[in-house]
């Protein structure tokens, strides 16, 4: 076996996986809650069916992308995502949700129609980014918490 072989069998496994787990995962896990809104195995937002059937497909984009970046950002040593990140994102979420929930109840915020049609799917998109972030920085902070060799 010549040297080449024996640096990508030594290293080469640890290299493709921390990737795909790193950063994938939460990825794939934001794409999955997407998905089982989509379906009715649970329900995220009271949403209006135009905006997710004509935008579905973005937001399942922007929210795998936001959890990518998010665990790929804070995987590294450098940074945490820690409690101030995480209430942060929450606080985003919950302004996000706001039309919709005002939409229910038949207030608009005195807009429009078509503007309050333009800020909900702005606010639909700006939710799944934010699912996606808070998927992945929870993600990177369970993997930094077990990759240390001691915890405590």
């Amino acid at each position: 076996m010549n040297r080449r072989e024996e640096e990508i069998g030594d290293g080469g496994i640890r290299r493709i996986t921390k990737p795909v787990v790193g950063q994938g995962v939460p990825a794939a896990l934001t794409a999955g809650l997407n998905i089982a809104q989509r379906h009715g195995y649970l329900t995220l937002l009271p949403l209006n069916a135009v905006i997710e059937k004509e935008y579905g497909n973005y937001a399942l984009l922007l929210g795998a992308a936001g959890a990518f970046v998010t665990s790929a950002t804070f995987t590294r040593e450098g940074q945490r995502f820690g409690v101030g990140s995480f209430l942060l994102t929450v606080v985003a979420s919950l302004v996000m949700v706001i039309p919709f929930i005002l939409h229910r109840y038949g207030m608009d915020l005195g807009l429009a129609p078509m503007h309050f049609a333009l800020a909900a799917t702005f606010a639909y998109l700006g939710f799944y980014v934010s699912v996606g972030v808070l998927v992945g920085g929870c993600w990177s902070a369970v993997m930094r918490a077990f990759s240390r060799p001691d915890p405590y």
